[in-house]
């Protein structure tokens, strides 16, 4: 048995190719690469692809500061597009846990592509043991 962590996405952020570098105490780093697929009529990456992304790092980033044994499933998510996101470049999302109480937890999550900030997100998590 490995002491590597298991980054492993789950299915759903598996089928949607997110890549899940980096989640520890420090918070998490999700990337993807969007192809047409992940696209809406107009061409730009679709909002809920990106929401998506989001929630993955912000799940991340809640998970690493909390036993293994305990869960913290989304109960809000907020995001805010800032501007388009286009296919064939990849999106880099960070994420970091703000606080993680006995029943609510709370993180934060940026996408960026290249250097421009794609949308943000503030997220809140029931935590269960």
């Amino acid at each position: 048995m490995s002491d590597e962590p298991d980054f492993s996405p789950g299915p759903f952020s598996a089928h949607l190719g997110f890549r899940v570098e980096r989640a520890d105490r420090d918070g998490s780093l999700v990337e993807a690469d969007p192809g047409p697929e992940h696209c809406n009529g107009g061409g730009i990456v679709h909002g809920g692809y990106l929401s998506a992304l989001l929630d993955t790092a912000t799940g991340w980033a809640v998970h690493a500061q909390l036993p293994d044994d305990v869960a913290a499933p989304h109960i809000q998510i907020s995001v805010q597009f800032v501007r388009a996101a286009l296919p064939g470049t990849t999106l880099v999302c960070r994420g970091h846990s703000v606080s993680a109480g006995r029943r609510i937890a709370s993180a934060e999550a940026e996408i960026t592509q290249g250097e421009r900030v794609i949308a943000r997100a503030v997220t809140s998590h029931a935590v269960i043991s």
